[in-house]
């Protein structure tokens, strides 16, 4: 869509806004929020997704549409690969020190046991950062992204589950049979009725985020710090429903906020992504008046 779009849309005075429900725009916005609460410079941040369901435990929640989606999303991967070589093919500055992935298998600080999270969120938020470094000169931070779970044995499911779909997602095949029998390889957690409306009210979702930096500023995006970070921050961002609720919600504040904010939007128009769009706007106001919650949990000198 970018590849395609984005030089027309400018031309035209039109915004594209990619990535506008859940969970890019916890993801991206929780990062913009970040990066306004750091008073500083921010190296990395390190973000943890967490979604709960109160009460008893419904089989088939995920609904078919995400999972046929994340069929076709893995199966094209080297097309999208293509795709963003064509369009970055401008080198991003290096920034140091390095941002190194945890373990597979790691608990986060908050000792919940955490895998990568395999969605947009990371690359949502590095398009962000590349956009704000192009226009602005921004020093691009580095970002993690992952997913956390009630225990061990949750971890270990969902990682039988995502390597039996690996091996299949790889031949047309194994594509097949994914999309025709969800049920029976995503082990009963997938249907295509989706969850209850008493499952979709009584799921919540917390985003950790961790964010380390420095108080100092240096002259140029490109210069690199001598010393190691010496600040950190912990925020959160929180809702309800997050598969429809806080999806429609964050989609719905976001079509208002171009029709009431473009004024504060970057240039005339383009295909962005949520954090470079709506990064100088109310958005994140609009988000807390209507369900969700941004916050900053912790401040520390390092």
């Amino acid at each position: 869509m970018q590849l395609k779009y984005h030089e027309a849309a400018k031309e035209k005075g039109v915004y594209l806004v990619s990535a506008c429900g859940f969970d890019s725009i916890p993801a991206d916005m929780g990062t913009v929020f970040l990066e306004q609460q750091f008073d500083g410079v921010v190296n990395s941040v390190e973000s943890y997704v967490m979604s709960r369901m109160k009460g008893q435990q419904e089989l088939g929640s995920i609904h078919y549409g995400t999972w046929a989606s994340a069929v076709h999303a893995i199966a094209n991967m080297k097309e999208v690969g293509a795709i963003r070589r064509e369009l970055f093919k401008t080198k991003m500055p290096e920034v140091t020190p390095k941002l190194k992935e945890r373990p597979v298998f790691h608990k986060s600080s908050g000792n919940k046991w955490s895998l990568p999270f395999m969605g947009a969120d990371r690359s949502c938020v590095l398009r962000t950062q590349r956009f704000l470094y192009e226009t602005e000169g921004k020093r691009p931070l580095q970002m993690r992204a992952y997913i956390s779970f009630g225990g061990l044995v949750e971890v270990m499911a969902v990682s039988f589950i995502g390597a039996i779909f690996w091996l299949l997602v790889k031949t047309s095949v194994g594509q097949n049979l994914l999309l025709n029998y969800p049920r029976l390889f995503s082990l009963g957690l997938v249907s295509h009725e989706g969850p209850s409306e008493r499952a979709m009210n009584n799921t919540t979702f917390t985003m950790h985020f961790e964010g380390r930096g420095w108080e100092e500023k240096l002259a140029e995006p490109s210069d690199n710090y001598t010393t190691p970070p010496n600040k950190v921050i912990r925020t959160k961002v929180t809702g309800t429903n997050p598969g429809y609720g806080a999806t429609c919600v964050a989609l719905l504040l976001s079509a208002k906020t171009i029709l009431n904010e473009a004024d504060k939007m970057p240039g005339n128009g383009g295909f962005l992504t949520p954090g470079a769009a709506f990064g100088k706007t109310n958005l994140i106001s609009e988000l807390c008046n209507n369900g969700f919650t941004f916050e900053v949990v912790s401040k520390a000198k390092l």
